[in-house]
């Protein structure tokens, strides 16, 4: 862990490139130095249907979610977040500035006694 979950509004890939989005959050988590690079996992996936406030056809969101182990101090967690979203708002920043769309990033904790798991990515 972290799995890094990215959830768009439908047509939101119109107006952000989601795979680089993706990719740059992938990668700052990744080698930011904050996790174990091999933990990490992102995917981004389209709502099939997406209502954004007053239903206007170009109103959009990115929703990022981060689901970590429990164990990190708060400052950590924090960094990391922030780390996220300024990832994020790089690619997503001509959107954000000219278009009509909104931009969120949440951290959860996961907890181990509900999670089952194998692997073997080294």
């Amino acid at each position: 862990m972290p799995h890094i979950i990215i959830d768009y509004s439908r047509g939101a890939s119109e107006v952000v490139d989601l795979e680089a989005l993706a990719r740059a959050v992938h990668r700052e988590v990744r080698d930011g130095g904050l996790v174990k690079p091999t933990a990490v996992r992102t995917l981004a996936r389209e709502a099939t249907v997406s209502l954004v406030a007053d239903e206007h056809p170009q109103n959009h969101f990115i929703q990022i979610i981060v689901r970590m182990a429990p164990g990190r101090e708060p400052e950590v967690k924090k960094q990391l977040l922030q780390r996220v979203f300024e990832a994020a708002r790089g690619v997503a920043a001509v959107a954000l500035t000219d278009g009509r769309i909104g931009l969120r990033a949440d951290l959860y904790e996961s907890n181990p006694e509900f999670a089952i798991s194998a692997s073997s990515i080294p």
